[in-house]
């Protein structure tokens, strides 16, 4: 398993830094202007309306999936019988936002002046006919889950940047309206690929609607209480943006590309881990073999936290560089880039919290349990929105970013104890110990780096950022093996295991 997470965090991550050109090429010809504040807008709406269910159903899917006899075909009719429930919710979806679209738009971003407003209408209703394409590819993505195909379905990301970034250059010298055409058709290609992979795997795409079916009411019984805890956290993204709009001109976007950057850390590192772990965990808990699903969860904290706790100290340390090499150009201005890697330093320590709350949540959903995660989303959502009134007169729109990540942090300190009562002693006093040496080789890396930033700037900034990074890297790693984290042995040893095997038959 963690051979393929490993695997998996360079594939997403090349695949990141290629999505990264997507956010380089709006930044460089839109800057944080009012266009850009209506295409993130614009984007954002449907993504957040589909997140309200689907996301939840995918979620719901795969324990659901793993608890199935072992027959193919009545796997692939379950899973036919989940995608066409999915259409038919996103055609309800498409028909009622055509209908309120401007109601709509107002709800999510009360700060823009009329002019905004009517460019984001106008590429949110084009925007809002990906939700079928969204909806697919999130149930999709799920089935290559439990067929242990996530290498394969992780380059889905690579057609959708390349096409997006093509387009968004495309709208330059044509019309705005192609930054919304360029999104649907990209989003349908995405699904294109994924349907291929699928079709790989002996599914064929028979979309089926039966909500009488055993099992598909196993699914909305699991299913509901999710759907309630992701409203509750689109109420809270609906809540920092509607915040963030009332800062002016460029607020949108600066939140939107601070929050890319973290997400791109997360998408690399956390997702990696829950996409491989999820699946194992819930066949673990169908087989209620509890000791091997409290050793996959401890294994996965550490494993995710090898990767998220230096992510957290470099990005810090280094927010306004980074920020600045990616988007510092064109009209993207040193206003932009002084709020957008404040917002950065604040935001990217949402990552730990959110990480392991996701992974702790999965063992709740394993477990058949969707309504405790879903309390703690809420009190998690109300202590971020009560944080943001709290810190803005005193940071500005950088407290929208601090309450994010305090409140993540508590919620996950709280998933944890709640998981504890359920199931018993999480067995995590080792874990600790190896995050208390993960934390201490992290700072001592992202100041070490720093001195050697500061060192070779005065060459070149790009360079030296580039040049700091790999010696980072290179310092992390010294100080990880130093201190013998067991669970980092363990995977060095079975990495160096599979190399001997792929390089033992070689002539």
């Amino acid at each position: 398993m963690n051979f393929i997470i490993i695997m998996l965090i360079i594939l997403t991550f090349v695949s990141r830094i290629i999505g990264m050109a997507r956010e380089i090429a709006i930044a460089y010809f839109y800057g944080a202007t009012n266009v850009s504040d209506a295409y993130f807008m614009s984007i954002a709406i449907p993504t957040i309306i589909i997140t309200f269910i689907i996301v939840s159903l995918a979620t719901s899917y795969i324990p659901v999936y793993q608890k199935l006899e072992n027959d193919k075909d009545a796997k692939n009719i379950f899973t036919n019988k989940v995608i066409g429930i999915t259409l038919v919710i996103c055609l309800l979806i498409l028909i009622i936002a055509l209908m309120f679209t401007p109601q709509i738009v107002s709800l999510f971003a009360v700060g823009f002046d009329s002019e905004t407003m009517k460019i984001t209408v106008m590429l949110t209703r084009i925007t809002l006919f990906a939700v079928f394409f969204m909806g697919m590819n999130h149930i999709l993505h799920s089935f290559m889950q439990v067929k242990e195909k996530v290498l394969l379905a992780s380059l889905s990301g690579l057609p959708f940047n390349l096409i997006a970034t093509l387009f968004i250059i495309i709208s330059v010298h044509t019309s705005i309206y192609m930054l919304a055409i360029g999104t649907v058709i990209a989003i349908g290609i995405q699904c294109l690929y994924l349907l291929v992979l699928a079709k790989l795997q002996s599914f064929k795409l028979k979309p089926r609607f039966d909500i009488k079916d055993g099992n598909i009411h196993n699914l909305i019984t699991l299913t509901l209480p999710l759907v309630l805890a992701n409203t509750v956290d689109q109420i809270g993204l609906i809540v920092d943006k509607n915040l963030a709009s009332t800062f002016g001109t460029g607020a949108i976007s600066s939140l939107t590309y601070a929050t890319r950057t973290t997400t791109a850390i997360s998408a690399v590192f956390v997702t990696s881990v829950l996409i491989v772990t999820f699946p194992k965990i819930a066949k673990q808990a169908a087989d209620k073999d509890m000791t091997k699903m409290k050793n996959s969860l401890s294994e996965s904290i550490v494993i995710m936290s090898l990767f998220i706790i230096p992510a957290i100290a470099a990005t810090a340390m280094f927010a306004h560089p980074v920020i600045l090499l990616l988007f510092g150009r064109g009209a993207f201005d040193s206003y932009a880039v002084a709020m957008t890697s404040s917002l950065l330093f604040f935001s990217v320590f949402f990552l730990f919290g959110s990480g392991i709350f996701q992974l702790v949540a999965r063992v709740f959903y394993a477990l058949g349990d969707s309504k405790t995660p879903m309390i703690v989303a809420m009190i998690k959502v109300m202590v971020n929105i009560m944080l943001s009134f709290i810190l803005i007169p005193f940071m500005d729109i950088a407290g929208l970013a601090l309450a994010t990540s305090v409140s993540s942090f508590i919620g996950m300190l709280m998933l944890l104890f709640l998981l504890r009562r359920k199931i018993g002693s999480l067995r995590l006093r080792n874990t600790l110990i190896s995050l208390n040496k993960l934390i201490g080789a992290s700072i001592t890396m992202a100041f070490g780096a720093y001195f050697f930033y500061q060192f070779l700037i005065s060459f070149n900034a790009v360079i030296a950022l580039l040049v700091t990074a790999v010696i980072g890297i290179g310092i992390y790693i010294l100080l990880v093996l130093v201190l013998r984290i067991r669970e980092v042995e363990i995977l060095i040893a079975f990495i160096l295991k599979r190399i001997c095997a792929f390089i033992k038959p070689l002539p």
